[in-house]
């Protein structure tokens, strides 16, 4: 959970105060309501790591931090369908690129969210 926190916190800081999910991230809310609040504002990779995160949570499933690390696997290949084959980022996920240099070329690529998640992922990781 430790490592959600943190990339709760990356999104936040990029966030202005009317965001609605920086409401939600500064009240402490549940991940049920933050990520309704990305879906509604458009930020499906992070809505989407948190349904899942959620669902692990409903399972009881204790390994938080093993959970966080599939969440974002499972995202990055979900990515990786919507980017062209010359992307840079998606020739870094088909190399099995770290997380680290997927969030250098996401965020070349002007793929800010997922490159703020993987960032503080890869730091947490460390």
């Amino acid at each position: 959970m430790k490592n959600l926190n943190a990339i709760l916190q990356s999104f936040r800081q990029d966030l202005p105060n009317s965001s609605l999910i920086a409401q939600a991230i500064d009240r402490g809310a549940v991940l049920e309501e933050i990520s309704q609040a990305a879906t509604m504002e458009r930020i499906h990779q992070l809505a989407a790591i948190l349904f899942e995160a959620e669902q692990e949570e409903a399972e009881g499933k204790p390994d938080q931090e093993m959970n966080l690390e599939t969440l974002i696997n499972n995202q990055i290949r979900e990515l990786r369908a919507d980017l062209p084959d010359e992307s840079k980022t998606a020739q870094a996920i088909d190399r099995g690129g770290s997380w680290e240099e997927i969030s250098e070329c996401a965020q070349a690529e002007g793929l800010g969210i997922l490159a703020a998640t993987l960032f503080e992922a890869e730091q947490e990781k460390a």
